[in-house]
């Protein structure tokens, strides 16, 4: 098994990059957050995690961060969650964000993420007790269904989190179309 590969970056593609460690080039998947921090020619070190293909095909993806790795790690515990659709997950959802979610039943950061609501629940289901046993205090990141809407208006998803999250605090009990309302004005704004 391989641990972590620290080499130069070779090639860019959509998906993966190779890296060339001491003369031989690995093909390394990668979340979409890390493969746009990386640019031709320059050196990384990356954590890797290696995955065997029903197919016997051994598929190495790569993370930036420890955190990364082990929320993959976490994910692809739940039955139906490949490698590459928890890469998917990580190319959307930051780790914390992820953790977050599954630790207050937050539905849509996972819909954001592309996944159907059954293999949503899932993943909320099967390691909502595992996430909570880590003792860490998660607020959460992706409120309700006026930060979906607002993003799918075409604004910034991590700016709108923000900014609803701020109006919940300031305001706990109001509609979705009043929290609506507000952020777009807010959102106008900045």
């Amino acid at each position: 098994m391989i641990g972590s590969l620290t080499g130069i970056i070779d090639e860019v593609n959509s998906d993966h990059i190779i890296l060339n460690a001491n003369g031989i080039g690995y093909i390394v998947y990668l979340s979409v957050k890390s493969l746009n921090s990386c640019d031709l020619d320059s050196s990384i070190k990356l954590f890797i995690e290696t995955h065997h293909s029903r197919d016997n095909i051994v598929q190495l993806y790569g993370f930036t961060t420890k955190e990364e790795q082990s929320c993959l790690r976490l994910l692809v515990k739940v039955n139906g969650i490949s490698y590459r659709t928890a890469i998917t997950i990580l190319s959307k959802l930051e780790p914390i964000e992820v953790l977050s979610a599954i630790a207050s039943g937050d539905k849509v950061a996972f819909k954001l993420s592309g996944l159907g609501p059954k293999l949503t629940a899932r993943i909320i289901t099967e390691l909502q007790n595992e996430v909570n046993k880590l003792n860490i205090s998660y607020s959460p990141i992706i409120q309700e269904d006026a930060t979906l809407a607002l993003i799918n208006l075409g604004y910034d998803r991590s700016r709108v989190c923000s900014v609803v999250q701020d109006i919940k605090k300031d305001s706990p009990n109001l509609k979705t179309e009043d929290i609506i309302r507000r952020a777009l004005k807010d959102l106008s704004i900045s």
